[in-house]
């Protein structure tokens, strides 16, 4: 048993559908201007794919309802197109946020970098620098050490 809510008022689906065809009927809904969001039973083949064509209506018509509800509803967002639709350009205004940020955290990570070798090619050059200041001063205690003994 299936229940949708439709405004103020619940439909009660206590069967599934099986079209002309022989299968089990889809549950669909209408993005016609005339039957928005308004759902129904249908065949799962369109007629133009050699389907029969069945359909039934699960919500009721919105004929009877007054427009000016209708048009408040549209207003306020509640179409589904028009939610998916505002959640895309969110999404995309994220996504465009956050390629910017890794664009900027890229730059950041090759200027480090850069800065990472230079610290060590002078951390090296120091090192090379201070190896040779103990050879010369090994040597020389050598030298004097050796001109001692002699």
């Amino acid at each position: 048993i299936f229940f949708y809510q439709i405004s103020q008022s619940s439909v009660n689906i206590e069967e599934i559908d099986v079209c002309k065809c022989g299968y089990y009927c889809r549950l669909k809904t209408s993005r016609t201007p005339l039957n928005p969001s308004r759902r129904f039973f249908g065949c799962k083949a369109s007629k133009e794919n050699g389907g029969c064509g069945y359909f039934r209506w699960i919500d009721p018509s919105l004929e009877n309802a007054d427009e000016s509800s209708l048009m408040n509803r549209f207003i306020d967002g509640q179409n589904p197109i028009d939610r998916l639709k505002r959640k895309v350009k969110e999404l995309e205004e994220e996504r465009y946020s956050l390629k910017f940020q890794l664009n900027e955290n890229e730059e950041k990570t090759m200027v480090l970098n850069k800065k990472l070798k230079q610290v060590k090619l002078q951390r090296d050059w120091e090192n090379v620098k201070f190896n040779r200041v103990v050879i010369v001063f090994l040597c020389l205690l050598t030298i004097k050490w050796f001109f001692n003994i002699v």
